[in-house]
């Protein structure tokens, strides 16, 4: 199994459970996380893809994009990631 389809199943477990317990937070104050997730990504992101010297670096970004896609599904139209659509149903935008 290639890099890219193990990070894809670890998301493909991980963004719904993080969907699910994001769900109760007002949906304005997860978008507002946005900035902090991008810059955790942006950081730390490359210790997915290559590993890292600092410990916990790779957890930390994959923690932050996994958050970050979760935030992202409540969308109305979801987001993509690697070719898959991810959309989550959050209460707010519910029956909009």
């Amino acid at each position: 199994m290639t890099n890219r389809a193990l990070l894809i199943a670890a998301l493909e477990a991980a963004v719904p459970l993080w969907a699910t317990e994001l769900s109760g937070t007002p949906l304005r104050a997860l978008l507002a996380e946005g900035p902090k997730l991008a810059r955790v990504i942006a950081e730390c992101g490359d210790a997915l893809q290559f590993g890292g010297s600092r410990k916990g670096a790779a957890a930390e970004a994959f923690s932050a994009l996994a958050r970050a896609l979760a935030i992202l599904s409540f969308l109305p139209d979801g987001v993509m990631f690697c070719g898959a659509r991810i959309k989550s149903v959050h209460p707010d935008v519910e029956g909009r």
